[in-house]
């Protein structure tokens, strides 16, 4: 991706330089052949050292630029990758790739958050007044709050967050099925120790109890290896991105407690046929 700016363009997308210098205000105005690449082009094109990208020349659309500095990495936003950019001045954009369809985006830089409305109220009264537009009329520009982006991840990452519980709730029905089949199957092979149990005077509340016992003690392993693994991978990604260490303890006590209820649940049945065992049928079991 190729990107026209001004010496300010850095400043305003945060991005720092890692090796090199910036564009200046003579060398965007004049529209020179300078650029800045992004941290995936210098190491690609010369020999994974970066650096090495300050002062060479390379050929852009078959256009020869001089590089003036490499920026740092930025890792990738959204499956866009921050490092694999040139950045030239606005006016060379225009002359060299843009022609008379360019576009252009003003960017404003605040010094303190709580100015955004303020700042952006200002700004579209100048634009309106520059645009000749009448009170009546709608603007015909737009204008992005920075935030209005971090609106849009929070709002996927709802979606996902929604959709991961919509799988969870389906995986934990299938589950809670298959943890009561296997109980089941459990009072079936056990029928002859249930009947033991109640002819020496266990009573149908202690079978209950054991079997449901087994099942929440089944699901808790199973949610604590889920906890174990999920910790595990999520703080493995983790590492690779750079950020620090997690484990969401409150999460993890929901799972176990979800969990339970899934067992107690799943159990209820296979523990109830369990106690209403008549001990002399239970003892004469094959």
């Amino acid at each position: 991706m190729m990107f026209g700016g001004d010496e300010k363009y850095l400043d305003l997308n945060g991005y720092t330089i890692l090796s090199g210098r910036n564009l200046t205000l003579q060398e965007v105005r004049s529209g020179q052949n300078v650029c800045i690449l992004g941290y995936d082009v210098a190491k690609k094109f010369f020999d994974e050292a970066p650096n090495k990208a300050v002062g060479k020349s390379i050929r852009i659309n078959n256009l020869p630029y001089l590089v003036l500095g490499v920026l740092d990495s930025r890792g990738s936003t959204f499956g866009f990758s921050r490092d694999n950019m040139a950045i030239i001045g606005y006016r060379n954009m225009a002359k060299n790739f843009a022609g008379s369809n360019a576009s252009y985006v003003l960017a404003i830089k605040v010094d303190d958050i709580n100015k955004m409305n303020e700042a952006m109220g200002e700004a579209e009264a100048l634009f309106r007044g520059v645009r000749k537009i009448g009170i009546k009329e709608e603007s015909n520009f737009v204008l992005d709050k920075s935030d209005s982006r971090v609106e849009e991840a929070m709002n996927v990452t709802s979606r996902l967050r929604l959709a991961a519980m919509v799988i969870g709730l389906v995986t934990l029905f299938g589950a809670a099925i298959g943890l009561m089949n296997i109980m089941l199957v459990s009072v079936a092979e056990r029928t002859k120790e249930v009947g033991l149990i109640k002819a020496i005077g266990g009573k149908s509340t202690v079978v209950k109890k054991q079997f449901l016992l087994e099942a929440v003690i089944i699901s808790v392993l199973g949610a604590i290896f889920g906890i174990i693994l999920g910790v595990l991978v999520g703080n493995s990604f983790a590492i690779v991105l750079g950020t620090g260490f997690v484990v969401p303890w409150n999460w993890v006590l929901y799972g176990i407690l979800i969990c339970s209820a899934v067992g107690l649940l799943a159990g209820l049945y296979p523990a109830v046929k369990a106690g209403k065992l008549n001990p002399i049928e239970a003892l004469r079991y094959e």
